[in-house]
């Protein structure tokens, strides 16, 4: 008798077992076979793997709980054997908080199984369980926590219920699912070398695998000031959405993503709009309006098709086609440098410069720059921007794209591409895990990506000093300066377009990007406010908010003055 025969009859004989023994529950012992599935459920979980935890990370290495995997309680029971529900819910009520109509309801229904509350403590669940309630009982099972929580919640997503069996949804929650769900009775994906067969046997026999723990990059105090900042700002300006994204210009490491409206990952199944579940910063794109302009001089410079010392006459207007294209203000200023442009924002400059560089270079760089692209984030269901006006071929599209208007970018994409003037011409792959452990042991760790160099050195550093220049001269009334430091920052003021496409409402997006040190940043700031209400322009809403973040940073990080 050869192996696989030997196999074959042993595996054969597990199988009727099984089956006989199911069809002897089902069919003599149905209600005591619910009954004890449920009071075992806690046995049960000893078979199933611990979801690994998620943790922030501050500047000296200290773990801060993000999500974590606690016991949770919950009150079941075979509706048909409770005698008494109103004397049933007076005993309970002496317990724990429970509404009398609901418990009542769930306790006339037909069905032989029902869930009356959940997540009831500890302490809670063993006074009920010295109750002894015929027809109830508590089943044991592992809940996830989330201690911060809003903070955070669009990177970190939550753990929910699919095919009766908990997974992760939206966020690191969902992009890391096997990683910290671990491996239930050797769900493994491995091939044995005895074919089918023998993975089955394997499956029979081994052990369970706790999930693995992940550590992201998002440093805990950044994170809190930037929830605390975006709070601020939806509350004064009365406005529909409001975001901060802090990442390492030069590794791609994300140290903030906060966004509001939001969502508690501890009260998820509250949420009755599902939108609020999307991360604006990978999941929706914008038209971003002005802190693009600095995108196209990095283009322009880098092409050679203007240099720093370029001048071109400001009339307040160019004429493209049959269209006008205005300044912000509507005012011409006469001959004008390359650094005015940045300076004074000017719509009529960033035409120019996409002019003297074509259309077809200019497309090109703004498709280097990845603003049509996804990013890479270790984040789920990330879009690209829409650069579909460009593929038409009007001129019109190409100078208004020149200021921002008529494309539209993911805030995490121009972010991405705003960091290539930091750090010297490198698209990094932004990220928010940092290393997977297990135990004290590293598994996996993040290696920082750079996905393609987009500009020469010597041009990041020009406009990196144009940049710095415009905060340290005019922006926001010096505002925005810090003594002792180079910072190099630009505002953006975008219509946004009616929802049907017919053309631009009379409300703005308002966006601020800046970084720190100008010649060596460790950190780069994006901001954005949507449909503020009663005020115009981003220097306005966000230059104040940028100053508080950058300076809590630079003194957080213990950064040293550079001028």
């Amino acid at each position: 008798m050869n192996r696989f025969t030997v196999l074959g009859s042993f595996i054969v004989g597990i199988a009727g077992a099984v089956l006989i023994r199911l069809f002897f529950l089902q069919v003599f012992q149905t209600d005591m076979y619910v009954q004890t599935a449920a009071k075992q459920h806690a046995v049960a979980l000893s078979s199933l793997p611990t979801r690994g935890n998620i943790f922030f990370v501050d500047k000296q290495g200290t773990l801060v709980p993000a999500a974590v995997t606690k016991r949770m309680y919950t009150l079941a029971g075979n509706p048909q054997k409770i005698i008494d529900p109103a004397k049933v819910y007076d005993e309970l009520a002496h317990i724990l908080s429970i509404d009398k109509e609901e418990f009542l309801s769930h306790a006339s229904a037909t069905s032989a199984y029902g869930v009356f509350l959940k997540d009831i403590p500890k302490e809670k669940a063993e006074e009920l369980m010295s109750l002894q309630i015929p027809g109830l009982w508590i089943v044991e099972e592992e809940g996830r926590v989330y201690p911060e929580g809003l903070a955070g919640s669009h990177a970190l997503g939550f753990v929910g219920y699919g095919d009766n069996e908990r997974i992760g949804r939206y966020g690191v929650e969902q992009q890391y699912e096997k990683t910290l769900a671990g491996l239930e009775k050797n769900s493994t994906e491995k091939e044995s070398k005895g074919g089918f067969l023998f993975s089955f046997a394997n499956s029979l026999l081994s052990e369970k695998k706790d999930g693995a723990d992940i550590i992201l990059t998002i440093d805990p105090h950044i994170q809190s000031i930037s929830h605390q900042i975006t709070t601020e700002l939806m509350e004064q300006w009365d406005a529909t959405s409001a975001g901060i994204l802090v990442m390492q210009p030069k590794t791609g490491a994300i140290l903030a993503m906060e966004s509001l409206p939001s969502f508690d990952p501890n009260a998820y199944n509250t949420v009755q709009n599902y939108d609020v579940f999307l991360n604006p910063f990978t999941q929706k794109s914008f038209e971003m309006g002005s802190i693009v302009k600095p995108l196209t001089m990095a283009a322009g410079l880098d092409a050679y098709a203007v240099s720093e010392n370029t001048t071109y006459y400001d009339a307040g207007f160019v004429r493209v086609r049959d269209a006008e294209i205005k300044n912000y203000d509507g005012k011409g200023r006469g001959l004008q440098s390359m650094y005015d442009i940045l300076d004074q924002s000017l719509n009529t400059g960033a035409v120019f410069i996409m002019q003297q560089l074509g259309m077809r270079q200019f497309r090109d760089y703004m498709e280097q720059f990845g603003l049509g692209s996804v990013t890479g984030i270790d984040l789920p269901q990330e879009i690209a921007g829409n650069m579909k006006n460009l593929e038409v071929g009007r001129d019109v599209e190409y100078a208004t794209a020149s200021f921002g208007q008529g494309i539209a970018t993911t805030p995490l994409a121009l972010a991405t591409a705003l960091s290539a003037i930091a750090n010297g011409g490198e698209l990094v792959r932004p990220y928010v895990v940092s290393r997977v452990m297990e135990g004290n042991m590293v598994i996996a760790e993040t290696a920082p990506f750079v996905r393609r160099r987009v500009l020469r050195q010597e041009t990041t550093e020009i406009v990196s000093r144009m940049l710095s220049k415009v905060v340290d001269n005019t922006l926001a009334g010096g505002l925005v300066a810090m003594p002792g430091y180079h910072i190099a920052a630009k505002t953006g003021t975008a219509q946004m377009a009616n929802a049907d496409g017919s053309g631009y409402s009379d409300q703005y997006l308002h966006a601020f990007f800046g970084y720190a040190p100008a010649f060596d940043p460790q950190f780069l700031i994006l901001l954005f406010l949507e449909k503020p209400v009663g005020v115009r322009y981003a220097s306005q809403t966000l230059a104040e908010p940028f100053h508080k973040l950058s300076e809590f940073i630079i003194h957080y990080y213990g950064i040293l003055p550079d001028k």
